[in-house]
């Protein structure tokens, strides 16, 4: 039986070309993962190899990118956000129109992310988790939206390998203590930044030219 899905604050949709429209309904349903859980990561991809998530991937830049970088990993990218969903499928329709190969790596669902951890994926079964920029929800009273917190990180680490990682980052100092602790407090394990696949996102650009600081993080399980 699955458990009540927890309540999400993120925009679910908005505006869309004509062209991220036709890219929905051309590639969605072939991408998008089936409703009833557990998920068969070798199933699903057809093959075995490392699988990544990356959880809230906004208009999909980030994912695309190490998709096409690493066509030896699988990834899948959680969004509940229709046109950001659109627009990483927009960027693989124009991919695959004129690569030799397609790309075929990436998969998508339109979950909660801890529901879809705790009900979909396999314990000990994914090798990294990227989670760039979640929102901060600065007011206090909103503390409680924030997707990072302790219970989160354990279920983050009950779900990767032994090896796997956690690579996160936030433009906000306060929210940064709060993901360093609950990190430490599930027992991953501190690594060096990721500085590089971090400063060079879209939001990472936006918020350093606007004079903020990027406090970025990789986590060992």
């Amino acid at each position: 039986m699955l458990h009540r899905k927890v309540k999400t604050f993120g925009r679910k949709s908005g505006r869309m070309s004509g062209a991220e429209k036709a890219a929905l309904e051309e590639l969605l349903p072939g991408l998008l993962i089936p409703e009833l859980p557990p998920v068969n990561l070798s199933a699903l991809f057809e093959r075995e190899a490392p699988t990544f998530i990356e959880i809230g991937f906004g208009s999909g830049d980030f994912l695309f990118d190490q998709a096409v970088q690493h066509p030896e990993f699988n990834y899948i990218g959680i969004e509940i956000y229709l046109p950001g969903i659109a627009k990483l499928l927009r960027k693989i329709q124009r991919y695959n129109e004129t690569a030799p190969i397609g790309l075929h790596n990436i998969r998508i669902a339109r979950h909660e992310a801890a529901f879809f951890l705790r009900e979909f994926v396999p314990p000990h079964s994914l090798s990294g988790v990227y989670i760039l920029f979640p929102d901060p929800w600065p007011k206090k009273r909103h503390h409680k939206r924030r997707l990072i917190n302790p219970s989160f990180t354990r279920l983050l680490k009950e779900r990767l390998l032994e090896d796997g990682i956690a690579v996160t980052a936030t433009d906000h100092e306060g929210y940064a203590e709060v993901i360093r602790d609950a990190f430490q407090e599930a027992g991953f394990r501190a690594g060096s930044p990721p500085a590089k696949e971090v400063s060079e996102t879209k939001y990472a650009r936006k918020a350093l030219s606007q004079g903020s600081d990027i406090y970025s993080f990789l986590f060992e399980a």
